[in-house]
């Protein structure tokens, strides 16, 4: 590796990171803008929709005027599936909590079932975004549609799982990091791997349409 192409490297780093910062102020900043609650589903859908253009190396003329966009645009939408999303781990953790705390052997099978769909919610969880910027559909059908493809790519979902354990653990334990590049970098790992999924999906669905 030549100097030159070292320098350009390094350059093109900095600019993501620059980009990335600047993301996550803006995330920040419309989240409050929604009055917290009402403002952390859009924002996050909003830097999603930015970062998927980055991944797609579409031009950006404005990143703060997409973002608006986007937020306004899916602020509806994206809290009404937030809603439900947190209905449904509201239940899991529940019912979770209630029956472990139950002796006998059938309700050690209802928390093993039910420490199962625990695990379904977390893969949803991670692909609910990159499948939300990535199709068009009913706000209910995006919780099948990530389940789908999390299950569909263990390993990818293994690694991703592991690597949003460090960053969230890195991010708790030094908040500088929450507060500078924490979520947008966070979200740009899950947009990476999670696309590629979702991408991979897309194609064997046109494969099997054709056929």
């Amino acid at each position: 590796m030549n100097a030159v192409s070292l320098t350009e490297m390094t350059r093109v780093f900095c600019i993501y990171i620059v980009k990335l910062v600047y993301l996550n102020i803006l995330w920040f900043l419309f989240t409050l803008l929604g009055l917290v609650v009402l403002g952390i589903a859009p924002a996050t859908v909003a830097l999603c929709r930015v970062q998927k253009m980055w991944l797609e190396e579409r031009h950006v003329p404005s990143i703060f005027s997409l973002f608006w966009q986007e937020y306004k645009k899916h602020f509806k939408k994206s809290n009404l599936l937030a809603l439900t999303m947190l209905i449904l781990g509201y239940l899991i953790y529940f019912d979770l909590k209630f029956f472990v705390q139950k002796d006998g052997l059938f309700n050690q099978i209802i928390s093993l079932f039910i420490f199962i769909l625990s695990i379904w919610y977390i893969i949803i969880l991670i692909y609910i975004f990159p499948t939300y910027v990535h199709y068009q559909l009913k706000w209910w059908k995006y919780i099948q549609y990530a389940f789908v493809i999390g299950m569909v790519n263990p390993l990818k979902t293994i690694g991703m799982g592991i690597a949003l354990w460090g960053m969230i653990y890195l991010s708790l334990y030094f908040p500088q990091i929450l507060m500078s590049i924490g979520v947008s970098l966070t979200f740009f790992i899950i947009m990476i791997v999670g696309c590629r999924s979702v991408e991979q999906i897309s194609i064997l669905k046109a494969q099997y349409n054709q056929t």
